[in-house]
């Protein structure tokens, strides 16, 4: 009798545990935590006009002339979140050398929440734009590389670098086979790339992409090709300002 009563009070005992257990469990459940961070990327299409650059593939510029590329790389520094209380977040250390082959570029993590917009140099600050490339390793931006994107270790780096050829005849309808470098560079070239205004949001749970064009037609506005077709920009610096100043209306968000 004792032996059953025993038996009995165990396994009241260990049934009321499991619904204990159980009913913890449920109690204990919780939502997982809104996220505070999330990734940011700049998507980045470079064209020319309305069609993505491939190398070698013949172009019209807008005056008719043909052209093809086989290089065309630049900087972008200095990218700048603008808050809806107008403080800037600053994305900091991060630099990107964007080619036509690439489209994403990530920028990290950035606070969730509404922003007003951003701005990025096309270039790089003095102070970075004149350090020494052999200091860098070659996980970085910035160590030689080859192509050269770089003058010399005082002289600074080649903001922007467009090559390839260009049809030369007066009536714009030869071969395209006359060589062209656009090495465009110097501190005073940098420019701001202003998208102040160009609202956007970065939600929780969510991450963010900021689409954007280039048009290296519009770089070459008022460029004659045929006749301003070099610079390494201290021995042709009228073209070279002329390019580094279209770069401010060579931007879209897409």
């Amino acid at each position: 009798m004792k032996k059953a009563l025993l038996r009995s009070g165990l396994i009241i005992l260990s049934t009321f545990g499991v619904l204990f257990t159980s009913c913890k469990d449920d109690d204990d459940t919780e939502p997982t935590p809104a996220s505070t961070e999330q990734n940011l990327t700049f998507h980045i299409h470079t064209n020319v006009g309305a069609t993505s650059v491939v190398y070698g593939t013949n172009y019209a510029h807008t005056d008719g002339r043909t052209f093809n590329l086989s290089d065309l790389r630049y900087y972008i520094s200095n990218i700048v979140l603008i808050k809806q209380d107008n403080s800037e977040l600053p994305i900091s250390g991060k630099v990107l050398l964007v080619n036509p082959s690439e489209n994403e570029y990530s920028l990290g993590k950035v606070p969730v929440g509404s922003y007003k917009g951003f701005r990025f140099y096309l270039g790089l600050d003095s102070a970075t734009n004149h350090t020494d490339p052999t200091t860098y390793t070659s996980e970085n931006l910035f160590p030689i590389q080859t192509p050269s994107i770089h003058w010399s270790w005082n002289s600074g780096y080649i903001f922007m670098k467009i090559e390839g050829l260009v049809d030369t005849s007066l009536a714009g309808n030869g071969n395209v086979n006359f060589p062209f470098f656009y090495h465009v560079g110097l501190d005073q070239n940098t420019k701001t790339i202003d998208f102040t205004n160009e609202a956007f949001t970065v939600a929780s749970g969510s991450d963010k992409e900021i689409g954007l064009e280039f048009d290296l037609l519009s770089t070459l506005t008022n460029v004659d090709m045929r006749t301003e077709n070099a610079t390494h920009t201290m021995d042709n610096m009228p073209l070279a300002t002329k390019i580094a100043d279209n770069w401010t209306i060579s931007f879209e968000i897409e």
